[in-house]
């Protein structure tokens, strides 16, 4: 299939293969990597930027074997930076990460792993001159333990090493590997000869090898390594690479040399984090080695757009006319908003001096953006959902004259004004009268001007100043807050039949992208998102389809099965849904662990994929659902937003 568009900081990448699956155990797709380098790309740069990178590629997924590549391979786009080092016999010329693009375009190159040396080039000032005169402001010690040390022993380790360095007056900071140990970083007060910090590591790694000989080792030797752990000092030498911060793992399963706390590191219970973990836990905490290294200044900071990357897979998926465009990806931070997230916390106590009280709605929630007519639509996870609700086109007509970005929720009213996500979710094969309408509640921007940092109070404001032509539209409406305290509120959407209720601090900014207790939300039922991993045979009248869906929840470790659901479908939902399905069938189980026979004996696998919506009662002691119900696709999300 010939490349796709993708523009990333006004650069143009062609993107290519991206429904190949690099990781064969998880399911992971190349789209998927290159998603999760657009969205941490912003916050990766600084760990890498100013290092020569040397890549580790797995071309053909990991399932096959890797090669390093150090040089910059032929038709290499001419705006990637690079950097030539002389070896004894020959000058190597490698790649130097700058933004964004320069990431995506080393995903692109199937180049899982990004290796990068302690030393900076603009520390060094130094051209292409030899190792001598390589300067870093950062040292790492590399935490590899034996092949019976468990990843909790390795942690007590790196504390005892955090210890030694905070008596030096360094900061230090930890990332679990993505392999099967930690790298510590230390931050020098100013820059040092690279020298100096691999003496500083080996006196480190040797003291404490000679405190505790039965657990720790500072020699290289592989028979000494056993039972303990090695602490590698020797990556700070000018000549060696480590496995960047943010970088993922050629390994069976996704895993990412992320950043954690010193408090996680203290927990029995520590693993290594995939990059659907690292994406969550960042947009929750941010970069938590903001202290590790300098900030870079972006070289361009035009947006995002995946463009129609997968335009002929996804019109084969779509289950029926009219089939929507694939979606765009449009990732968070400064390219391209994601929502505000509100926490589960109670409401009950909640009164309306401070607090206010929205309906929470059942169906996709959707950021609107209006320039002079055209009318672009994004989801939480930066999906562009645009072509999926042409309908919006309405309100190109009506806000003329304001360039506005709008906060809501899309959602099928139906017969009798209630919100139905099952309606939405399937609108397009359901026979039953629905209206859509485009609830919205909070605004973002008005004619260039950004009012996330104003507090809620003056933003509803503004937007009730605005309700007038928002809701000169008919797809649009402002629904009115809910008179409080909090108790009210939520009997009040009980009554209706809404799914809960919203409270937002008066006084709370808008914080894109974040999960904020400044906003908390009361659900009158139990939904739950998940992952669709098989289904089995139906019987009877369903004979030839779908009979249930066995599905799951994404885990450290994998998908984690938690049961089948079989009711809560039309026919017209499972002759769609198998449609789906079968472009997606596998030949082994994505989850971990085993189902029980009778299920398994039975069933068909698929690529996990598909994210759904599920009602259910309540959990079983076994981890499973108890009496599941259907509600439909989540085509505003991806698994690796669960």
């Amino acid at each position: 299939m010939p490349g796709s568009k993708l523009e990333v900081d006004g650069r143009h990448i062609t993107v290519t293969n991206l429904e190949k699956v690099m990781y064969p155990e998880a399911g992971t797709r190349k789209f998927d990597v290159i998603q999760y380098v657009i969205e941490i790309a912003d916050t990766m740069l600084p760990h890498v930027a100013s290092r020569p990178i040397t890549r580790k590629r797995w071309p053909h997924g990991t399932g096959s074997g890797p090669f390093f590549e150090k040089a910059l391979p032929p038709g290499t786009p001419d705006w990637l930076a690079r950097f030539t080092i002389e070896h004894s016999e020959s000058k190597t010329v490698y790649p130097v990460a700058r933004s964004a693009a320069d990431l995506v375009w080393l995903a692109q190159m199937a180049a899982l792993e990004l290796h990068v040396p302690q030393w900076r080039i603009d520390l060094s000032g130094i051209g292409s001159a030899g190792d001598e005169s390589r300067r870093t402001d950062r040292l790492v010690i590399d935490l590899d333990p034996g092949p019976d040390v468990s990843l909790h022993r390795c942690a007590e380790v790196a504390i005892a090493i955090r210890d030694v360095l905070a008596d030096a007056g360094l900061p230090s900071f930890p990332v679990t590997s993505g392999g099967k140990g930690i790298h510590v970083y230390a931050r020098f007060p100013k820059p040092v000869k690279c020298e100096s910090a691999r003496a500083v590591a080996k006196q480190i790694a040797t003291s404490l090898a000679a405190a505790h000989p039965t657990e720790v080792t500072a020699t290289m030797a592989k028979a000494a390594r056993q039972s303990k752990v090695f602490l590698d000092w020797s990556q700070n030498t000018a000549a060696k690479t480590t496995l960047a911060p943010y970088s993922l793992r050629g390994r069976e399963h996704p895993w990412v040399a992320a950043p954690r706390t010193w408090d996680e590191l203290a927990d029995p219970t520590i693993a290594q984090l995939d990059y659907r973990d690292v994406l969550e836990r960042h947009r929750e905490s941010g970069d938590l080695l903001a202290d590790l290294d300098p900030p870079v200044v972006p070289i361009a900071s035009a947006p995002v757009d995946l463009g129609e990357y997968r335009k002929s897979k996804s019109s084969r998926l779509r289950s029926s006319p009219p089939k929507p465009v694939g979606p765009t990806v449009v990732t968070g931070g400064s390219r391209g908003p994601r929502p505000m997230l509100a926490a589960d916390e109670l409401i009950d106590g909640l009164t309306d001096d401070a607090w206010a009280f929205e309906g929470k709605w059942d169906g996709y929630r959707i950021l609107a953006r209006h320039t002079d007519g055209d009318v672009s639509l994004s989801s939480r996870s930066g999906i562009d959902m645009t072509a999926d609700f042409p309908e919006l086109r309405e309100l190109g007509t009506v806000l003329r004259g304001f360039d506005v970005l709008l906060d809501g929720e899309m959602v099928a009213l139906d017969a009798t004004g209630r919100t139905d996500f099952t309606l939405l979710a399937s609108r397009h094969h359901r026979d039953e009268e629905f209206t859509l309408r485009y609830m919205v509640f909070d605004v973002l921007e008005l004619n260039g001007t950004d009012l996330t940092s104003a507090p809620w109070e003056q933003r509803r404001a503004v937007l009730d100043e605005l309700t007038p032509v928002i809701t000169a539209a008919s797809i649009a409406d402002v629904p009115p807050l809910l008179p409080g305290p909090g108790a009210a509120a939520a009997e009040h959407a009980r009554e209706q039949g809404w799914e809960g209720v919203v409270a937002k601090r008066r006084t709370s900014t808008y914080q894109y992208g974040r999960r904020s207790a400044d906003w908390r939300k009361h659900k009158n039922w139990n939904d739950i998102e998940v992952v669709v991993g098989g289904f089995r045979p139906g019987r009877g009248s369903r004979s030839g389809s779908i009979g249930s869906l066995l599905i799951g929840l994404p885990t450290d470790t994998g998908l984690r099965y938690i049961g089948r659901v079989g009711t809560g479908f039309t026919d017209a939902d499972l002759d769609a849904l198998h449609e789906e399905l079968k472009p997606l069938i596998i030949g082994r189980s994505p989850f971990i662990g085993s189902l029980d026979k009778p299920v398994a004996s039975s069933a068909t696998w698929v690529l996990p994929k598909i994210v759904a919506d599920v009602r259910f009662m309540d959990w079983t002691s076994t981890g499973h659902l108890r009496h599941p119900s259907w509600r439909g696709v989540r085509r505003d999300k991806l698994p690796g937003d669960l």
